[in-house]
């Protein structure tokens, strides 16, 4: 159980430091849409952060997972090939040093954010955990793929 709250805690320090990043680049941002788009990523992690928090603090009262505490609504994935920019974002954003590094940087967080959160489910040996570490790996996946 150590390890697993040690997981935990890691993935909510993540989560935190991506919610704190899209946060910072939505409100330095001058582009609307662009602002939009962090400021949903922010929502995103806060979410993430939640359930990762629940499960947290059922294991440190119960000692027991509990999968009904941590999403309080489903999430459908992004369709594949679909992103978030549209032509005419991208041509706005081309010469904006800030929103191009702010998306750089996005991708880099939720590469490493899936690929952490896949390990963590190939770790898993109960069923409830390895499915809650693999949304979460679909989820940071899914923001990726709308980001690149």
């Amino acid at each position: 159980m150590s390890d697993l709250l040690q997981v935990l805690q890691q993935a909510m320090r993540s989560e935190r430091d991506g919610h704190q990043f899209y946060k910072m680049a939505a409100q330095q941002t001058e582009d609307r849409q662009a602002a939009d788009v962090f400021a949903h990523l922010a929502g995103e992690e806060q979410r993430h952060f939640g359930a990762l928090q629940a499960e947290y603090q059922s294991l440190l009262d119960s000692g027991s997972w509990d999968p009904s505490q941590a999403w309080k609504e489903t999430w459908t994935p992004p369709v594949a090939g679909q992103g978030i920019f549209s032509e005419t974002f991208r041509r706005r954003l081309a010469g904006r040093h800030m929103e191009m590094a702010a998306l750089s940087i996005g991708i880099l967080l939720e590469k490493q954010s899936f690929e952490y959160y896949a390990r963590q489910a190939e770790r898993a040996n109960d069923p409830q955990i390895q499915r809650f570490f693999r949304d979460l790996a679909d989820w940071e996946e899914g923001h990726y793929q709308m980001l690149l």
